[in-house]
């Protein structure tokens, strides 16, 4: 029995990595501020392997909790799939001192703070999967998201020094990076565009499309796709990783 831990998994791609996870005999444990979307995932599995743990991960006290709860109730955590939003946009100029700090408690901090408390458990059972979903913006820079960008180098950074540390023991840290996926982000980022430029929504997508040489955006589950194969036994030899899921839109890493 391996045990996965899945935030982030209300929606979007944490949703799709969750349905992944249990598809492939996982008990997941889903973790997320909307206690209803959680519970409604557990519906649509069916089965007796979905656990819910609602909360805000941004919490040290939660974050505590969670990994105390999984550990009491089965003894192990497998699977660490760490899944939290960026900061929002905003230029290097517009951006204050307490504004690093807060988008760094928003992510790296909370990726960090739950890879500490789970890691001791994987290194004692010779086992561990731990998968931070970053961003592209951790590699290349994009204009208007300065805060992004300095989060998500933040945490490939530290995965790769991780990876180093646990490999002995049979535990990998990789990085995911998601480009263009149709989520409620995407929703929000063509909203935004077509506000902002004066164009219709479809016209927006289709400005999108051209930076995507796949030429549309990417599913969820193409991103869980990736998060299932490197939770599984068969990804042992590949660790210290940052894996674009992008449709080919990064150039430059």
């Amino acid at each position: 029995m391996r045990v996965a831990v899945v935030l982030g998994a209300g929606h979007g791609i944490g949703r799709a990595t969750a349905l992944q996870l249990l598809s492939k005999g996982h008990v997941t444990v889903l973790s997320a501020r909307t206690e209803s979307a959680l519970e409604e995932i557990a519906e649509l599995s069916g089965g007796p392997d979905v656990h819910v743990f609602p909360g805000d991960v941004t919490s040290q006290a939660f974050r505590a909790k969670l990994v105390d709860h999984v550990e009491r109730r089965f003894g192990r955590i497998d699977v660490l799939v760490n899944n939290a939003p960026g900061p929002a946009p905003g230029t290097f100029d517009s951006t204050e001192v307490g504004d690093v700090t807060a988008a760094m408690e928003r992510k790296l901090v909370p990726y960090l703070d739950l890879i500490k408390s789970v890691a001791p458990m994987m290194v004692r059972n010779e086992f561990g999967r731990i998968i931070n979903i970053v961003g592209n913006i951790g590699k290349e820079p994009a204009p208007g998201m300065f805060l992004s960008g300095l989060v998500n180098a933040a945490v490939a950074n530290a995965s790769k020094y991780l990876a180093s540390q646990y490999a002995p023991h049979n535990v990998t840290v990789n990085c995911v990076h998601p480009g263009t996926i149709r989520t409620r982000r995407y929703d929000r980022a063509v909203e935004h565009m077509s506000r902002t430029r004066g164009v219709s929504r479809s016209e927006a997508e289709d400005r999108l499309k051209q930076a995507i040489p796949m030429a549309r955006p990417g599913k969820a589950e193409e991103v869980a796709a990736l998060i299932g194969f490197l939770a599984s036994e068969e990804a042992s030899y590949l660790t210290g990783q940052q894996i674009s899921v992008d449709g080919g839109q990064l150039t430059c890493v």
